[in-house]
């Protein structure tokens, strides 16, 4: 069952590399990712003794390490792909942020059961292609000896800050997967080809596939050896 549970741990790499706030540019994404990852385990620790009573609390914390270094818009952007160039300012900026809260109020809460494993931000296997992008290898280890590996495209915007554009874990693309569920919204009758609908009901659309796909994988598991 270790790609059904791929969704519910794919904000955490997004979280270590939330913490590299003030860090400059010539630290190098790796070693931020590795000083960054005790301080988010720790948050995502404390969070587990409140988020029932206070959520908003955890989410708030949460926000506050990714916002500064997330490129929450260019993410937004890809999902939205060519809806992109047909949607107003208004629904750009709405979609970004309904995409930004999606994203926290939905994995937060999953984030509270990682307590028992380690993470590895592996050193990179060749040079990168160009200064200003890279991808950062991560490994989840669990205590059960299941292991998650995670890539996330990262920029460096301003020549002085990495931020996160992509992840893909266990194989999964993240943003491409959203990108599908966005199209699929698109043309889903029940929306009836609204950008507004489809905008508005985002949360209700990742939910849905999420379940969806979690069944897939774990009825397509089920059928092996372990």
């Amino acid at each position: 069952m270790i790609r059904a549970r791929i969704f519910t741990l794919s904000l955490l790499p997004m979280l270590l590399v939330g913490a590299m706030i003030a860090h400059a540019a010539d630290s190098g994404p790796e070693a931020v990712v590795r000083t960054a990852s005790d301080r988010v385990l720790v948050l995502i620790e404390d969070g587990k003794a409140y988020i029932k009573e206070d959520p908003d609390r955890f989410y708030r914390a949460v926000h506050d390490v990714l916002e500064p270094v997330v490129a929450f818009d260019a993410f937004a952007r890809g999902v939205m792909g060519p809806f992109w160039r047909e949607a107003t300012p208004a629904q750009r900026t709405r979609f970004i942020e309904t995409f930004k809260w999606g994203l926290l109020r939905t994995y937060s809460a999953a984030l509270t059961e990682f307590s028992d494993g380690d993470v590895v931000v592996l050193d990179p296997d060749k040079p990168p292609r160009t200064p200003d992008r890279r991808d950062v290898r991560m490994e989840i280890r669990t205590s059960k000896g299941d292991v998650y590996p995670v890539m996330y495209a990262m920029a460096l915007d301003d020549k002085t800050q990495w931020r996160v554009r992509n992840l893909v874990v266990g194989g999964v693309n993240i943003g491409l997967t959203y990108q599908n569920q966005f199209k699929s919204a698109m043309r889903d009758p029940k929306y009836g080809g609204s950008m507004d609908k489809v905008i508005d009901g985002w949360a209700t659309v990742v939910e849905a596939e999420k379940a969806k796909t979690a069944t897939e994988l774990g009825s397509g598991d089920s059928g092996k050896a372990s």
